[in-house]
C-alpha cells in the first residue's frame, strides 16, 4: 500500500468514529507500528486535516476536512451513481434535480478513469410501479425540515376521506409508495400516510409540542411494540371450539410482502392462536434452521405440533381439516368443486399470472407443454367458474374462496388480470371479510417494522 493511500485510508478510520480514539488502535487497523502512526497523523495535520489529540491520549478528526474525490474507490463511485439513479427516478422533481446536480459536481472533479465508472449505464433502476401523487413530496419534506405540523385531506383505503392534523415523523421511499409517518391528532396514535392517498396538504404555522427527533423514538419504539403484539398473536378461544388441534402449538412462517397472506387470512377464519415468525428473502429464509422446515427456502410454511405443511394451497388444505369447526371445507362428498379451484388457483392461475406479468406467454405450439395451456384460456376458465357465484365451491365461504379471491384481489390490483365484472363482484364480497382484514392490518404493521427499520 503507497503512503498516500495509506493516509487517507487513516482519514477514513478517523471518520467512522464519533470520539477519541487511541494511536494504538488505530496503527492496529492500519497494520503499521505506533511510530509510523505519529508520522501519519503529523503528515495528515500538515495537509490540513484538523485532527485533535496527541500521543497517549487519543486522536479525534473535526468536522470540515474533505476528502478528494480523487481516492473514491470503483465500488464507491458504482454505488454514488447508482444511488443518485434511484433518486433522480423514484423522488420528487427537487430531490431528482438536486440527484443529478451532486452527480454532475463530482463527475467534473473525478479523474478520467474512474469519471468513466461514473458513466457507466452498467448498473440500471427499473421503472418500479409508480402511483399518481396528489401533493408535492417536497411539500412533506420541508414540513419534516422545519419541523411543523402539516393539515391532511386523507382518503384511507376504502375510500373515506378525513381532515387531519399531523405532526410529520419521517417520509418513506418504498418501491412502490412514498409513505409519510407521523402523529395524527384525529386518532390520538402514530399512523402512516400513503403520500398517493393524500390529496391535499397545508404546512401550518403552529410548531409540534415535540422535537421531531423526540417523536421519531417514539415512533420507533411503537412500531416495536406493536410488532410484538402481532408476532405472539392469539385470540380467545370458544369452549366448542377447543380441542386436540387447538392444544398444540401453531407456529406461522411467513413475510409481510408474500404468498404468506393467503394463510394468514385463512388463519384468521380459523379463530386458533397462533404465532408469526417473520423470515427475511436471501437470509433467514435460507439459514439452515429454516431449510429443516422448508428446503426450498421460501414461505409460507406451518408447523402445528410435530406436523410441518408448506406450499399455500397445501397449508390451505391442511388448516381446513385440521380445524372443522372453521367449517373451510365442505363435507367429503362434496368436495369436488372445492379441490378442483383450490389447486386450479395453485396449479394454473398464479403461474398463468407470473408469466404473463413478466411479458412472456407460451406460444400456441408449446402450450401443450405448460399445465395450464395458455393465460388466456384461466382467465376465460375463472372467469366462466365465478359468473353469477358468491362463492367458487357452493353455497358458503372455504378454504379455496381465500386462496382464489387472493390471486383476483391481487391481479386487479396490479393489472395482471383485468377488472372484469365477474371479478369484481366475486371479490368485493370477500376482501371486507373480518378475518381477512384483521389480518391485512396485522400485516400492514410487520411490513412497517421491517421497512422503517434502519439498515
Amino acid at each position: 500500500m503507497s503512503r498516500t493511500h495509506r493516509l487517507f485510508e487513516l482519514l477514513q478510520m478517523l471518520r467512522r468514529r464519533r470520539g477519541p480514539v487511541s494511536g494504538a488502535a488505530l496503527a492496529r487497523e492500519a497494520g503499521v507500528s505506533l511510530r509510523t502512526l505519529y508520522r501519519d497523523i503529523a503528515a495528515l495535520q500538515a495537509l490540513g486535516a484538523e485532527i485533535e489529540g496527541e500521543p497517549g491520549v487519543g486522536y479525534v478528526l473535526r468536522p470540515g476536512f474533505l476528502l478528494p474525490p480523487l481516492m473514491f474507490s470503483r465500488e464507491e463511485i458504482e454505488a454514488l451513481a447508482l444511488g443518485a439513479k434511484w433518486v433522480a427516478r423514484r423522488t420528487d422533481d427537487s430531490l431528482s434535480d438536486a440527484a443529478r446536480n451532486a452527480i454532475a459536481k463530482i463527475s467534473a472533479v473525478l479523474p478520467r478513469d474512474l469519471k468513466a465508472r461514473l458513466d457507466d449505464d452498467a448498473l440500471i433502476v427499473g421503472s418500479g410501479r409508480e402511483r399518481p401523487q396528489h401533493v408535492e413530496l417536497a411539500a412533506l419534506r420541508r414540513a419534516l425540515r422545519e419541523e411543523r405540523k402539516l393539515a391532511l385531506s386523507y382518503r384511507d383505503e376504502k375510500g373515506l376521506r378525513t381532515e387531519r392534523i399531523v405532526w410529520p415523523v419521517a417520509l418513506g421511499f418504498f418501491e412502490s409508495a412514498r409513505v409519510l409517518a407521523g402523529w395524527c391528532e384525529l386518532r390520538g396514535a402514530f399512523r402512516h400516510f400513503r403520500s398517493d392517498r393524500i390529496e391535499s396538504a397545508r404546512i401550518l404555522e403552529e410548531r409540534p409540542p415535540r422535537r421531531r427527533q423526540t417523536l421519531l423514538k417514539e415512533w420507533r419504539q411503537n412500531m416495536l411494540t406493536e410488532a410484538d403484539s402481532v408476532l405472539a398473536y392469539g385470540r380467545r378461544v370458544s369452549a366448542q371450539a377447543k380441542g386436540s388441534a387447538m392444544t398444540k402449538e401453531l407456529v406461522f412462517y411467513t413475510h409481510p410482502q408474500s404468498r404468506g397472506m393467503v394463510v394468514h387470512w385463512v388463519l384468521e377464519e380459523i379463530g386458533a392462536p397462533y404465532s408469526i415468525d417473520v423470515k427475511e428473502y436471501g437470509t433467514t429464509m435460507k439459514a439452515p434452521e429454516y431449510l429443516a422446515i422448508n428446503p426450498m427456502g421460501k414461505v409460507p410454511a406451518i408447523r402445528h405440533g410435530d406436523t410441518v405443511v408448506t406450499e399455500t394451497a397445501a397449508i390451505c388444505a391442511y388448516l381446513a381439516d385440521a380445524f372443522p369447526q372453521a367449517r373451510l371445507a365442505p363435507a367429503p362428498e362434496a368436495r369436488g368443486d372445492y379441490y378442483r379451484w383450490l389447486f386450479f388457483a395453485a396449479g394454473c392461475v398464479e403461474p398463468a399470472m407470473s408469466n404473463h406479468a413478466a411479458g412472456w406467454d407460451p406460444a400456441p405450439d408449446m402450450r401443450a407443454r405448460f399445465g395450464y395451456g395458455s393465460y388466456d384460456a384461466v382467465i376465460e376458465t375463472l372467469a366462466r367458474a365465478l359468473a353469477g357465484r358468491r362463492y367458487i365451491a357452493g353455497d358458503a365461504f372455504t378454504a379455496a374462496d381465500a386462496y382464489v379471491g387472493s390471486m383476483i384481489g391481487f391481479g386487479m390490483r396490479v393489472g395482471v388480470i383485468d377488472k372484469r365484472p365477474e371479478f369484481e363482484a366475486y371479490w368485493s364480497g370477500l376482501e371486507n371479510r373480518p378475518a381477512r382484514r384483521r389480518a391485512a392490518a396485522q400485516a400492514e404493521k410487520l411490513a412497517s417494522k421491517q421497512a422503517w427499520e434502519p439498515a
